[in-house]
């Protein structure tokens, strides 16, 4: 993960999400970092890529709520700033992940850094309540997530 990306994000992006509704705080940022960035670490993907979109999903929530998964992407589209850590191909495919990762959305993630994000619907985490449950509930079955991720994860659900 690259310092400055990161330092920018924090000071920079993340502060918005103080200004939103409770569901959409600081924690909840947080959490999406924290499990997009675990389950890319299972993935070939670019980790700077995962942070940045985790950190943008939401930042169309300055405009609005019915919207925000659009106005997110145009944020990221317009961040002149990104330009210093991403090419254009890299903004596109971060500004397409954050269209996609609405709950309601009527299309699948065009990308696999939108499936990454699109963990804050509700039918995926209450798998992975699940399998956190079954897991810490069963001493003998605790291993390495990653590998866990790996072996039960259908191949194609990711490319």
């Amino acid at each position: 993960m690259d310092d400055s990306l990161r330092e920018y994000l924090e000071t920079t992006i993340l502060p918005l999400y103080d200004g939103f509704d409770a569901a959409h705080q600081r924690g909840h940022v947080d959490m999406v970092i924290k499990q997009s960035m675990a389950i890319a670490s299972c993935l070939n993907v670019d980790m700077n890529m995962v942070y940045a979109i985790a950190a943008y999903h939401d930042t169309g929530l300055t405009a609005d709520r019915k919207t925000h998964h659009l106005v997110s992407g145009r944020i990221v589209r317009e961040d002149m700033w990104l330009r210093k850590w991403f090419s254009e191909e890299q903004i596109e495919i971060m500004a397409q992940a954050c269209e996609d990762h609405r709950a309601s959305s009527d299309h699948e993630p065009r990308s696999i850094y939108g499936k990454i994000v699109i963990i804050k619907d509700e039918q995926l985490l209450r798998e992975k309540f699940n399998y956190l449950y079954n897991t810490l509930s069963n001493p003998n079955s605790i291993s390495c997530t990653c590998q866990q991720c790996q072996q039960t994860t259908p191949q194609n659900q990711w490319n």
